[in-house]
């Protein structure tokens, strides 16, 4: 790819990412405006919907509050009376005897609160939550409240009887909510309504309940209406608007609307966090073309339990904002074609003349030194064109000058070859036999070496020519001297191949460094025996051959097994192998690796096959402690292990289990964190006496 192409696209993706960043900035800047317009819209909406439902509260149930309300509509509430007086609730409750029916009286109470609209539903309840009374204004937005099929939230479905409001020192015997009543059967829409609790006592006793309601579907119109919106109200269990009791204006000016409702109370369930979290979620949704923002349905209500979602039309004001949007990028598209065409119309004309110098100075290396930069338009010797062309100027005057040069070197090269040309043929007429065959064969290419008129070649040759001559004096002394370097190197790396067979690598250094006594103390390592059992009668089924056979099978496989666990193996006598860990260097996993060699030979030995009848088993004991280690002798030597952690862990194996691990306590303590231990107790151990050991399982 030139140079060229790559700036280009350099400069593309350059001004793409700028962009790409300055695109991403608005974004996140507009996302934030779109924010901080939601956080004021749920600010505002919040306030104008509570002062809505206060203003249908004062103006409906709140006449019936029993300190703030209309001083002969709570005349009901009163307690103290006369018997000249007309009868109250409280009489009725205290006693049936009293006048007329509760129910009659009642009906002719609330009768013009229900005709002018001012309570939906009257619901009376004994001391103990038993429902005595319903009374309706059969407004038909919902399910009727006193139908058989109404389920209001504020009965108990198990017991049927009014649940307990909470303890409040403030309510004066008055609980103001937004409470909900379904149908059971699912047929017709809840309805919300405002509701007063009003506790009848006499005497600080509680005789009843009367729960005063008033349908929220006025203050829902009276909000639409104000603000243009459309209102949702969404539970768990359903979403309702106004159109769920009757066909209702569309202020909002937003046509059909189930789909967009369920759209956005998905959203709102998807973002329940942040909205408990903070009071309030909302979006500016441009491909819906509109606003919506979710809030407490009251201040009496959990946020879980019921939300109040406003939706805003807003597709004029997108709609402007997708044009300027649009305007904007075509401008960007407009400036970013304006910068990239300036930076190819600069390249192609800066690397044009780039490219001529490539041209010209390709010439000059061939040989071609007539060739000149032409000249170009608006060409200066201040740019870099203008300076690459003066150089190939002067790189032409040298290289005329290094012609000059080379052909004085030429002549002078051509005397010196004829001279060794002579010399060699000199040599060659006093030569006799193969030696003077091959000197001749040696003239005979030093001539083709000199016939070529390239001057870097036929200095090459020349200078190979030298060599030739030089080296073919000196080639029978370095031939003897190189067969003796090898033959005494082959001798050296078998001799320490022999002896890294026979002594640790460590070790051996130190012996081929003639250090007389090796004997090094350790003070924690771990020593492992072998032996196959019932090897005897195995040697006598097997004969000489097939045992030498399987023993060399069985202890090649124990060696792989300590190459791959870093152990040291300290030597075999007959059927007993014996490995070390921890020696010559120090390790501090030894104990763990001692016990996994010991594993790995116990399930070999277990995975072999029967032979001659014999299943072959292994005993295999293990103790860790201090010991001697090194090398004694002069011939045949060994590297050897003493002390009395060898002498234990002879003895482990002797008092050993079949295809078992048998253990000192002392390696038993170290490793039982990583593996599973099963103790014989106290057993007695030839020269030991008695000892509690350990077995391994594999």
């Amino acid at each position: 790819m030139s140079i060229k192409l790559r700036i280009i696209i350099l400069s593309l993706i350059g001004n793409i990412a700028i962009a790409a960043v300055f695109l991403t900035l608005a974004q996140y800047q507009a996302s934030q405006k779109d924010q901080t317009a939601i956080e004021s819209s749920a600010t505002v909406y919040g306030q104008a919907w509570r002062t809505v439902l206060n203003d249908s509260f004062d103006n409906s149930v709140g006449f019936f509050h029993p300190q703030s309300g209309d001083i002969e509509k709570i005349s009901i509430w009163q307690v103290d009376t006369t018997a000249e007086d007309p009868p109250v609730l409280v009489d009725f409750l205290e006693t049936e005897e009293v006048g007329v029916d509760l129910k009659e009286y009642l009906d002719q109470y609330f009768d013009d609160a229900f005709g002018w609209g001012e309570l939906s539903f009257v619901m009376l309840f004994d001391r103990g939550g038993v429902q005595l009374y319903c009374g309706t204004a059969y407004e038909d937005l919902g399910i009727d409240p006193c139908a058989e099929e109404a389920k209001p939230e504020f009965i108990s479905s198990a017991s049927g009887r009014l649940s307990k409001a909470p303890n409040d020192e403030f309510n004066l015997g008055a609980r103001r909510a937004i409470s909900s009543i379904s149908d059971s059967t699912g047929e017709l829409s809840s309805a919300f309504y405002q509701t007063l609790r009003i506790d009848i006592q006499k005497d600080q006793n509680t005789l009843g309940t009367v729960l005063l309601g008033k349908n929220i579907a006025d203050a829902l119109e009276i909000f639409e209406y104000e603000f243009l919106v459309k209102a949702l109200i969404d539970t768990d269990m359903q979403t309702i608007d106004l159109n769920n009791y009757y066909p209702a204006e569309d202020y909002a000016e937003l046509g059909e609307t189930v789909t967009l409702a369920e759209t956005i109370v998905h959203s709102t369930k998807q973002n329940e966090t942040t909205l408990i979290q903070n009071g309030f979620w909302g979006k500016l949704d441009k491909d819906l073309g509109v606003s919506y923002v979710s809030i407490p349905l009251s201040d009496y209500n959990k946020i879980e339990d019921a939300r109040f979602t406003i939706i805003s039309n807003q597709r004029n004001s997108i709609a402007r904002i997708i044009d300027a949007d649009n305007y904007a990028f075509a401008v960007l598209g407009l400036v970013y074609a304006l910068i990239v065409g300036s930076i190819i119309l600069l390249t192609t004309y800066s690397f044009g003349g780039i490219s001529k110098a490539i041209e010209v100075l390709g010439a000059l290396t061939e040989g071609n030194l007539n060739i000149e930069m032409p000249r170009r338009l608006f060409q200066s010797s201040k740019d870099e064109v203008g300076q690459l062309t003066e150089s190939l100027e002067t790189y032409r005057g040298h290289l005329k000058e290094i012609e000059n040069i080379r052909s004085q070197q030429t002549k002078k090269r051509k005397a010196r070859d004829s001279v060794i040309l002579d010399k060699m043929g000199s040599l060659s007429r006093q030569l006799q036999g193969d030696a003077k065959d091959l000197l001749e064969q040696d003239i005979a290419r030093m001539k083709a070496l000199t016939e070529t008129e390239d001057f870097e070649k036929a200095e090459e040759a020349s200078s190979e020519m030298m060599g030739i001559a030089i080296s073919r004096m000196s080639d029978e002394v370095v031939a003897l001297i190189e067969a003796r370097t090898g033959e005494i190197k082959t001798a050296l790396d078998r001799n320490e191949e022999l002896l890294l067979n026979i002594l640790p690598k460590d070790i051996a250094v130190r012996k081929l460094a003639n250090e007389k006594v090796i004997a090094d103390s350790h003070e924690s390592c771990s020593v492992l025996f072998g032996d196959i059992v019932g090897f005897t009668e195995l040697s006598k089924d097997l004969g000489p051959e097939r045992l030498v056979e399987f023993l060399n099978d069985v202890f090649t496989q124990f060696d792989d097994f300590c190459d791959e666990l870093g152990l040291e193996k300290i030597k075999t006598i007959g059927d007993n192998y014996m490995v070390a860990s921890g020696v010559p260097t120090f390790d501090p996993e030894h104990p763990y690796k001692i016990a996994e060699m010991g594993q790995k030979m116990v399930r070999y030995i277990r995975e072999l096959p029967p032979m001659k009848g014999h299943l072959p088993a292994m005993r295999i004991g293990i103790h860790s402690g201090p010991l001697v280690a090194g090398v004694i002798g002069k011939r045949k030597f060994i590297y050897d292990l003493w002390g009395d952690a060898v002498n234990t862990a002879s003895r482990m194996e002797s008092h050993g289990v079949p295809n078992m691990i048998h253990l000192t306590k002392d390696t038993a303590d170290i490793i039982s964190n990583r593996f599973q231990l099963e103790s014989r107790g106290p057993i007695e151990v030839k020269g030991k006496g008695t000892m509690e050991t350990f077995l391994l399982g594999v």
